[in-house]
């Protein structure tokens, strides 16, 4: 699966190759557009072939439930999923697992499912394309190449007449609305909420909303004790050894020093699976893995600076404190709420 943004960017590099196109070049792939959409009128008559003010074409449309999206605020985010394919059938990108097994691409280490994202950082067509959507509902839309384009403009003259340097490929877009919510640090928050009472309830109770409250230390991060340390002490200038096992709240490993974990959930088998140095300097935000020079992500380190010696733990956090709006890779996608189930263990060397 490639990310939403990675096919952002290759399709933009893809029509930066050639820097001496001009505005012509739009006339161009307007003429071959209408070209393909009129042949393809007569392939697929089950389609709906409506166009939209800007110039998409909704080939299908189912209407969801609830709400339905408005104007976008600076605080509008989305939660979707896609499939997005070529003019030629080749399809580019996809958040489905079925989708990516028929293809031959599927890869059971990646992340599969609905994507977080920023809604004021889509493209135009993109954008037109879910406004009006409800939660729940589907809309397969053909978006031409020049509304492929982080640009705005007030009317589809205005975005024919960009540099074609701006814009994407033409694409079939299929876009599942899970939800549009304000606000990602609440929603993270709330998604922890519902995560603690189903997986902690002896700590957390059964209101998401109290349990959203009894923070440890910080908004967003959550401690469960799960061994009580061998002696009660705070931990600083020194260094241990860890075992740690990561997740995504679905339960999906993303990473881990256990080798029998990494076997059971797909991960790397020619890694070397050991406990890892940690560094402890005075306070939390000092602690970084041993030998690296960047510190590790503030959720990983909070959690560590509420452990003792041979103490077992767990670390639930908010994105903030994770990889936030760049997630990692394939595995973590972004704006995720991550746990981390740590141990204190030997030095494996001793």
């Amino acid at each position: 699966m490639k990310k939403f943004f990675i096919i952002a960017i290759a399709a933009l590099c893809l029509c930066g190759c050639a820097k001496t196109k001009t505005t012509s070049d739009m006339e161009s792939a307007k003429r071959y557009l209408d070209a393909w959409v009129h042949v393809q009128k007569q392939k697929h008559p089950e389609y709906l072939w409506k166009q939209t003010g800007l110039g998409s074409w909704i080939l299908e449309e189912t209407e969801g439930k609830g709400e339905a999206v408005g104007e976008f605020t600076d605080s509008s985010y989305l939660r979707l999923s896609y499939s997005i394919t070529q003019l030629d059938g080749t399809i580019a990108s996809t958040t489905y697992k079925s989708v990516s097994q028929q293809l031959g691409s599927y890869d059971e280490t990646y992340y599969y499912g609905p994507v977080t994202m920023y809604a004021n950082g889509m493209y135009a067509g993109v954008e037109e394309a879910i406004k009006g959507m409800k939660p729940g509902g589907r809309k397969k839309i053909l978006i031409p190449s020049w509304l492929i384009t982080y640009n705005r403009f007030d009317d589809a003259d205005g975005y024919l007449g960009q540099s074609s340097d701006d814009i994407g490929t033409t694409s079939i877009y299929d876009l599942e609305l899970v939800e549009c919510f304000e606000y990602i640090q609440q929603w993270s928050a709330d998604s922890l909420g519902r995560y603690l009472v189903a997986n902690y309830p002896s700590k957390y109770g059964t209101n998401p909303v109290k349990a959203v409250a009894d923070s440890s230390g910080a908004f967003g991060f959550y401690y469960i004790c799960r061994q009580a340390p061998e002696v009660e002490m705070e931990l600083k200038d020194t260094t241990v050894y860890i075992n740690y096992t990561g997740r995504l709240l679905n339960g999906q490993v993303f990473d881990t020093t256990i080798r029998d974990t990494a076997i059971r959930y797909g991960l790397k088998r020619d890694k070397t699976y050991e406990p890892v140095s940690i560094s402890y300097g005075s306070s939390w935000s000092s602690i970084s893995m041993s030998g690296e020079s960047t510190k590790v992500i503030p959720g990983f380190a909070r959690t560590l600076s509420k452990m003792g010696p041979y103490e077992k733990g767990t670390g639930v956090f908010i994105s903030s404190l994770g990889y936030s709006y760049s997630g990692s890779g394939y595995t973590i996608p972004a704006y995720s709420p991550l746990r981390f189930d740590i141990e204190l263990v030997d030095n494996p060397n001793d």
